[in-house]
């Protein structure tokens, strides 16, 4: 009898401990499954938040910075902005649908070059400016250094492989390739081929090189908390020619590239110009911030928004007490990063997306 009790007891308390181990699995996986819903319900949530502030009658204003040949990356950032939908490319809204509030959204420049795919940027880009026009939303696309380097003949910053690729295509498209099968052209003919087709691309008269070339330099958009003056790399008083708009910036950088290739003479082109200023991003703090104070003193906002220089952290970054805003993250693949957008609204003011965080950049 002791010992069927006392077998009886170890029993129980193997019984015991089985339940236990069992209750601390479901506990554990509840933990997890909970953190997953959580991290879903932040996802859809800054995306919900996103879309209702322009469905609930807040204007927004969007900026995502340079894209580099990965048109991915640039519909992830946009869409954590609530400004392409979620599952698609297409604008967030076709007409009759949404109501009420306005988005705008500025791509500060530098849509090809070092990624692969700059050709399919230049026209899904152009193919959003058409889809948001559409519904009275605006897309604004500004002119950055790659795509001047672009115009001007230089191409030592195109993606090889999108060269040997534009080649490749172009040679079938002859039917060089199939009647030179002997002959066995390769990569090396592929990519010479790629350089003199990207040129025609982008060639005065074609439809991508005319777009390239009527992109602004620089824009002034928003209103109250959300008036911001955006460019590639920073607009210094001079970009100005002593004026209160930049006007004058635009048609004079139009004059520049309405040639069949770009020179390289005019200060503008140079650089101190606001393609390739690292004033603004880089510079001395104080020259920069004094610099930069004067511009959104003379345009009436608040803030400069730029692209071109990766920033350190990769994440969107401010200078001077958020005068200055850097865009630039470095998302597209040739560079590793991870998409970001920065987005306005009058209430809540400037905010730094990403993937995972939702932070406002100015108190």
């Amino acid at each position: 009898g002791a010992f069927a009790s006392s077998r009886s007891i170890a029993i129980a308390k193997i019984m015991r401990r089985r339940s236990d181990a069992r209750r601390g699995a479901r506990s554990r996986r509840a933990t997890v499954l909970a953190a997953m819903t959580s991290a879903a319900c932040l996802v859809h949530s800054m995306r919900t938040r996103a879309f209702g502030a322009r469905a609930d009658a807040d204007d927004a204003l969007v900026a995502v910075g340079d894209v580099h040949g990965d048109p991915d990356a640039m519909f992830e950032a946009l869409a954590l902005a609530g400004v392409t939908r979620e599952r698609g490319r297409g604008w967030w809204r076709r007409p009759g649908e949404g109501a009420g509030a306005r988005a705008t959204c500025v791509q500060t420049g530098d849509l090809v070059d070092r990624g692969e795919r700059s050709i399919e940027a230049v026209d899904e880009v152009e193919r959003l400016t058409r889809e948001a026009n559409a519904v009275g939303d605006e897309f604004v696309s500004l002119l950055g250094n790659h795509e001047l380097m672009t115009l001007q003949g230089d191409h030592r910053f195109a993606s090889r492989d999108e060269l040997t690729a534009l080649g490749r295509s172009e040679l079938e498209r002859e039917g060089v390739v199939e009647a030179d099968k002997g002959v066995g052209l390769g990569v090396r003919a592929y990519f010479y081929a790629g350089k003199l087709k990207w040129r025609q691309t982008f060639a005065k008269g074609s439809t991508r090189g005319d777009v390239l070339r009527e992109k602004p330099w620089a824009a002034v958009r928003g209103r109250g908390r959300c008036a911001t003056a955006f460019s590639h790399a920073g607009l210094l008083p001079e970009h100005l020619f002593g004026r209160d708009d930049v006007d004058e910036l635009n048609a004079r950088g139009a004059k520049l590239l309405a040639v069949d290739e770009v020179g390289r003479d005019d200060p503008l082109l140079l650089d101190r110009g606001p393609m390739w200023t690292r004033t603004i991003s880089m510079g001395d703090e104080s020259e920069a911030c004094a610099l930069a104070a004067e511009v959104i003193r003379r345009l009436g906002v608040r803030r400069m928004v730029v692209g071109h220089t990766v920033t350190k952290s990769g994440k969107i970054e401010t200078r001077c007490d958020g005068l200055i805003h850097m865009i630039d993250v470095g998302m597209s693949k040739a560079y590793g990063g991870s998409p970001s957008v920065w987005m306005c609204t009058e209430s809540e003011g400037p905010m730094a997306i990403s993937r995972d965080s939702r932070v406002p950049l100015e108190n």
